[in-house]
């Protein structure tokens, strides 16, 4: 149709039934028509679809190629809407572990203040020169904080579950920051982070002794594994997680980029509520015709 045809439209519009017109350019043009027609059903009682016949399917030179087009894309403007797209409800909480160095978690849990609860995961020494130089973790207990090596992640937003483990004969959660065992450990094999170095620990055990009142250093203690459930994860490692395109909802990965890190903590704070999102499908490419022979099996997908 064009404007000349509106006679034409009007009176489609007033035989009540579904309407579909061949253009685009003046959709604005027929639905005041519509709206202006007496004895026209509003656009809330009959809607009236568009679609592109001209762009899409050919110049009328083409006459005899386009019409099988044209037909085509009548038929599929006719079809009725396709389903809405399943749905995943994401619960967020704010629980959010951050993985990396001590210094780089330190600066991301400041970022986070109290919007996020955030649990620590040293999986490096501390980056400092010299026993009790640099700055380690925090002796203020804000956060929680763990070390060890993350062995595994799985899970969505709202649904983490990751496991570590732990070698450090210091536990930081009894650790009170004092730094009596950095001081007396001949060896500086205790950084700020609060790991020793058994490499270079020479069994003198003198951070032992100065930590008797409290008994956060064990050399007994055994490896153990942790496992717990997190709603977020911000991972400043240099290799991330997760290595697919699309990595989970939830997942963020800075490394050591201060840009990406200000924009992940930015994004992650606004990641705590009730959320639907899309709910996506495993893409497997050994299965699928067209990637496997380079031609057009299906488009089902």
């Amino acid at each position: 149709m064009c404007r000349r045809e509106a006679p034409q439209f009007q009176r489609a519009a007033k035989s009540g039934e579904p309407l579909l017109v061949a253009c685009t350019q003046e959709t604005r043009l027929f639905l005041e028509l519509n709206e202006n027609t007496e004895g026209a059903a509003s656009i809330e009682e009959r809607p009236i679809h568009f679609v592109n016949i001209r762009e899409m399917a050919g110049w009328s030179a083409e006459a005899k190629q386009a019409t099988p087009k044209i037909a085509a894309l009548i038929a599929a403007a006719s079809l009725p809407p396709p389903e809405p797209v399943p749905a995943v409800e994401y619960r967020s909480e704010g629980r959010c572990l951050v993985v990396g160095a001590p210094e780089a978690c330190e600066q991301a849990a400041a970022l986070f203040g109290d919007a996020i609860e955030v649990t620590m995961l040293l999986t490096a020494p501390s980056r400092v020169a010299g026993r009790g130089m640099g700055v380690g973790i925090s002796q203020r207990h804000e956060s929680e904080v763990q070390s060890g090596q993350l062995v595994s992640l799985t899970g969505r937003l709202g649904a983490f579950e990751a496991t570590w483990t732990s070698a450090n004969p210091i536990d930081l959660d009894l650790c009170t920051r004092c730094n009596a065992c950095i001081a007396v450990c001949p060896e500086g094999a205790i950084d700020l982070s609060y790991q020793i170095d058994l490499s270079r620990c020479k069994s003198h055990r003198d951070c032992v002794a100065a930590c008797d009142a409290v008994g956060a250093i064990n050399f007994g203690r055994e490896a153990h594994e942790t496992t717990a459930s997190f709603d977020m994860v911000l991972d400043l490692r240099d290799a991330p997680a997760f290595t697919q395109h699309a990595p989970p909802q939830g997942y963020l990965h800075a490394g050591s980029d201060a840009g990406k890190l200000t924009q992940a903590v930015l994004q992650l704070g606004a990641m705590v509520g009730v959320f639907e999102k899309p709910k996506f499908f495993k893409y497997q490419n050994n299965l699928c015709a067209h990637s496997r022979n380079e031609q057009i099996g299906c488009s089902a997908c």
